[in-house]
C-alpha cells in the first residue's frame, strides 16, 4: 500500500497487518465488486483505483526498453558464434541472421555498432544467396559510416552480388570493384598479406543462384471477382435476414480447391518468436529488416512500411510495446493486447481523438441495426466502421477477468506518462486524475473483447505441437456460418487471408467455416472448450448434436449402399491417392503443385457420390486443406 498505509485502511479489518500487499479478504471483496459491475468503464475504474492505491510511484519506470551499445554488441557476438558454427548447427543461417537483426535493432541510431551489424548480416545473406537483401544491408552499412579499413571487403561483396544478379552487366560490378581498390590501402595497413585477387576468386566460387526472400511457393487467384464484395469471388454474395443477420451464400456451384476470397486481414500481428524476421506492419517475412529508430522491439521490411506504421500507430505504440514485452503476463494475452493497442491507436487517429472515438462507439452501441455496412455500393469488411460492428465478448462474460482490467490500467498509465495520446505527456499524479484515463481504459477493454472474440491464429507448423506464428483479425469469417463440418478454411498467403473451398458447395448454400475445430479431428468436448474461449454459445450443427465420431471411426464408403459402378469408381480414386498424405507432409512445393488440381477433383468426385459422413470423403477434404497450408508456409531460410 502507498504512503505507509496498511491493508486495514481498505479492507476494514482492524486486525489486518498487511503492508506490502492487500489481504485475501480485500481481494475477495474487490473481485465480487468487479463481477457485479456491468460496463467496461465501471470495471476499468475498479482496476484503475486499485492500481492507484497499491502500485509504487515508480511502477512503470523500470520496464522501459532502450537501445544500447552493450546489447547490440552482445547480439552481434551471438551472431558471430552462430555463423561460425556451420558444422554443428544446420540452422546457422537463420539463427545468425536473427541474432544480427537483434544487434541492428538494439544499436543506437547512427552508431558504429549499427554499421557493423548491418555489414555482418550482409555476409550471411551473401552466403545464403539472398543477394538483393545483401545489397540493401551493404548500402545501409556504408551510409552510416562503416570503418574505412574494412570497406574493401564490403565493396567486393557488393560487386559479386551485382554479378550474381546481373551476369551480363558490368557497370555496377565495375563501380563496386573500383571502390574496393580505392579503400585497399586502408585495409593493407593493418593486414599487409591480404590479396584482393585471391579473395575475389574465393568468393566468386561461392556464388549461387539468387534467392528471393519472399519467393512464393504458390500464389492463389480468384478467376472472376465480385463487383460488390471487396476481395470476393463472383461465386459468393451477401444476404441479410429479417433479424439483421448477414451470411454469405454460393451464387453458383463451387468446386473443391476454388478460392472464394483473397484480401488483407483487417489487422495482423506476429508472435514474439517471429518479431525479428517479420515486418511489424505487413507481417511479411523479412531477412533484411530495418528497426524502429526509438525502440529495439521490432523491425520492418522496408522504409515504406516503417513510415506507414509510425504515422498510423507506432509513434504512440512504441513505448507501450516496450512496456508490454518487458512486463510479461500470459503469452496468449500478450498477442491479444498488442493487437488491441495496434487497432485502437489507428482508430483514435482516424476518429480524431479519444473523445471522438468514444462517441463513434456509443453511436454504434445505440443503433438497433449493427449489421456490417456498405460504402458506395461496395461491401468491405476491413473498414474501421465495420470493425466497430463485430460481435464482442460482453463485460459480464467469463473471459472478462480482473487481471485483464488491471493490465489495461497499467497500459493506460503508460500512455499518460510516455505518449501524447491525452494531448501531452503527464506526470503520474496528472495521469491518475485525468478523466480521459477512464474513457481510454474502457475503450481498450471493449477493443480487447472484440479481439478476443474475433482473433484467428496461424501456424507454420502442422505437427501436433502447434507453434503459432501470426494472429489476425479477419471480419469476413463473421459472414460465414460457424459449423464443425465446414465447407471452407483460410490460409495466410503472402500476408493475405485466402479462403478456399475444401469440399464442393452447391448453389444457394450458406457457406460454412469452423471457428472451434472440425468434428473429424477434434472431439466435441474440445470444440466446446474452444467456443467458450471466444465466448461463443455451443454449436448446434449436426456434427455436434449427434456427436459424430472422429475421422478414423467414421463409416467407410465400402459399408454404404452404393452401386457397383460407384464402388469401383471410389476404389479407383483411393488407389490413385495412395501416398498422398506422405507426399503432402514432405511439403515439396513442386510436387504439391503437381497434385493440387487432381486432389481437388478427387474430392469433388467423392462428395458427388457420398452425401453422408464418410471416412474417405473427410480424408480428402482434410488433406486438401493440409496441402494449401503447406503451400502457404514461407520457404525455410536454411534450405
Amino acid at each position: 500500500m502507498r504512503g505507509g498505509s496498511t491493508c486495514r485502511d481498505f479492507c476494514g479489518n482492524n486486525d489486518c497487518r498487511n503492508i506490502s500487499e492487500p489481504c485475501q479478504k480485500f481481494m475477495t471483496d474487490l473481485e465480487a465488486k468487479f463481477l457485479k459491475t456491468k460496463t467496461f468503464d465501471d470495471k476499468f475504474e475498479i482496476a484503475w483505483n486499485f492500481m492507484i492505491e497499491t502500485a509504487p510511484i515508480n511502477y512503470c519506470e523500470k520496464f522501459m526498453v532502450e537501445k544500447t551499445v552493450v546489447d547490440s554488441t552482445h547480439w552481434r557476438t551471438i551472431g558471430n558464434n552462430e555463423y561460425t558454427a556451420t558444422s554443428k548447427n544446420k540452422d546457422y543461417i537463420s539463427k545468425s541472421i536473427e541474432a544480427y537483426t537483434k544487434s541492428i535493432a538494439y544499436a543506437p541510431v547512427g552508431s558504429n555498432e549499427l554499421s557493423l551489424a548491418y555489414a555482418n548480416r550482409s555476409a550471411v545473406l551473401f552466403k545464403a544467396g539472398f543477394y538483393n537483401d545483401c545489397l540493401l544491408d551493404i548500402e545501409r552499412s556504408l551510409k552510416i559510416g562503416y570503418p574505412d579499413n574494412l570497406k574493401t571487403k564490403l565493396h567486393i561483396r557488393q560487386s559479386l552480388c551485382f554479378k550474381a544478379l546481373k551476369p551480363s552487366s558490368h557497370i555496377e560490378t565495375g563501380i563496386s570493384m573500383a571502390s574496393a581498390m580505392q579503400w585497399l590501402p586502408n585495409l593493407t595497413n593493418n593486414n599487409p598479406n591480404y590479396n584482393i585477387k585471391d579473395e575475389y576468386s574465393k568468393m566468386m566460387n561461392q556464388l549461387e543462384k539468387p534467392r528471393d526472400t519472399n519467393a512464393a511457393k504458390f500464389t492463389p487467384m480468384i478467376r472472376n471477382k465480385s463487383a460488390i464484395i471487396a476481395g470476393g469471388s463472383d461465386a459468393i454474395e451477401l444476404k441479410k435476414t429479417n433479424g439483421n443477420n448477414q451470411h454469405i451464400v454460393a451464387t453458383r456451384d463451387i468446386k473443391s480447391g476454388e478460392f472464394i476470397y483473397i484480401n488483407k486481414p483487417f489487422e495482423m500481428i506476429a508472435c514474439d518468436d517471429k518479431r525479428y524476421i517479420t515486418c511489424w506492419h505487413c507481417c511479411r517475412q523479412t531477412l533484411a529488416g530495418i528497426p524502429c529508430d526509438k525502440c529495439p522491439n521490432i523491425v520492418f521490411c522496408s522504409q515504406e512500411c516503417k513510415d506507414i506504421a509510425w504515422n498510423e500507430y507506432h509513434d504512440l505504440e512504441c513505448s507501450i510495446l516496450s512496456f508490454s514485452i518487458k512486463l510479461k503476463y500470459d503469452v496468449a494475452d500478450d498477442w491479444k493486447f498488442r493487437l488491441t493497442i495496434k487497432i485502437l491507436l489507428k482508430a483514435i487517429k482516424t476518429a480524431g481523438g479519444i473523445t471522438e472515438l468514444r462517441k463513434k462507439i456509443d453511436d454504434v452501441e445505440a443503433s438497433a441495426d449493427k449489421s456490417m455496412i456498405f460504402k458506395d455500393g461496395i461491401f468491405d469488411v476491413n473498414t474501421i466502421d465495420n470493425f466497430y460492428r463485430l460481435v464482442y465478448c460482453k463485460p459480464n462474460s467469463d473471459v472478462f477477468s480482473f487481471p485483464r482490467a488491471l493490465r489495461t490500467a497499467s497500459i493506460v498509465l503508460m500512455f499518460g506518462l510516455e505518449t501524447n495520446v491525452f494531448g501531452q505527456k503527464m506526470e503520474i499524479v496528472e495521469a491518475y486524475s485525468n478523466k480521459k484515463s477512464i474513457i481510454l481504459g474502457g475503450l481498450i477493454l471493449r477493443y480487447l473483447m472484440t479481439v478476443n472474440r474475433n482473433v484467428a491464429y496461424h501456424t507454420d507448423d502442422i505437427s501436433k505441437e502447434v507453434v503459432l506464428s501470426h494472429a489476425v483479425i479477419m471480419p469476413i469469417q463473421d459472414m460465414f456460418v460457424n459449423h464443425c463440418d465446414p465447407h471452407v478454411s483460410w490460409y495466410n498467403y503472402q500476408g493475405n487471408v485466402a479462403i478456399v473451398a475444401e469440399r464442393p458447395i452447391k448453389k444457394g448454400e450458406k457457406i460454412r467455416i469452423s471457428l472451434a475445430g472440425r468434428y473429424q479431428d477434434m472431439p466435441l468436448s474440445l470444440r466446446r472448450k474452444n467456443l467458450a474461449l471466444f465466448d461463443l454459445p455451443p454449436c448446434k450443427c449436426t456434427a455436434c448434436v449427434q456427436d459424430l465420431p472422429l475421422m478414423d471411426n467414421l463409416t467407410s464408403y465400402k459399408s454404404l449402399k452404393l452401386s457397383n459402378q460407384v464402388q469401383r469408381e471410389l476404389d479407383r480414386i483411393m488407389i490413385k491417392s495412395a501416398g498422398y498424405s506422405e507426399l503432402i507432409a514432405e511439403g515439396d512445393a513442386e510436387k504439391l503443385l503437381k497434385i493440387k488440381d487432381t486432389l481437388a477433383k478427387m474430392t469433388d468426385e467423392f462428395y458427388q457420390h457420398v452425401t453422408v459422413p464418410c471416412k474417405e470423403a473427410s480424408f480428402f477434404s482434410l488433406i486438401l486443406g493440409t496441402l494449401h497450408h503447406q503451400l502457404s508456409i514461407p520457404r525455410r531460410i536454411d534450405q
